[in-house]
């Protein structure tokens, strides 16, 4: 009977070494160079100019938007908080005022955490509102 042969831990976390012809041989590349693509024709209509906008907004570790809805005052004060924010929020805040037409008032930032603050459960609005931008 065949006994498996114990290995100490600082062999298994080696990686192993390939010598250059071996690494060229196992290699799924090619030999010959591939000729560059034509270009393609000019008379294409060009794709629309991405708009730049002098803030952004960061994803979740699950690559979603960081909008979550909250209650407060026991249950009766619903907010939608925004995250992740980078740049001008104030400039966020005037275009996300105008997109979903709220007031001035109903949207405010938090200065000491950065987060935007609505008043309502708006999460889907605020999504679409993203989405449409390519943020």
């Amino acid at each position: 009977m065949l006994r498996p042969t114990l290995l100490p831990s600082r062999l298994l976390r080696q990686q192993p070494t390939l010598t250059p012809l071996l690494r060229q041989f196992l290699s799924t590349a090619p030999s010959q160079p591939q000729t560059p693509s034509p270009s393609p024709p000019q008379s294409l209509p060009r794709q629309s100019q991405k708009t730049y906008f002098p803030f952004a907004l960061g994803r979740s570790r699950t690559n979603n938007y960081s909008v979550y809805q909250d209650a407060k005052r026991g249950g009766n004060f619903k907010l939608t908080i925004i995250k992740k924010i980078e740049g001008n929020r104030i400039a966020f805040k005037q275009e996300l005022a105008k997109a979903l037409n709220l007031s001035p008032n109903d949207i405010r930032v938090n200065s000491l955490t950065g987060h935007v603050e609505v008043r309502g459960h708006h999460r889907s609005e605020i999504v679409a509102f993203l989405e449409e931008r390519g943020l």
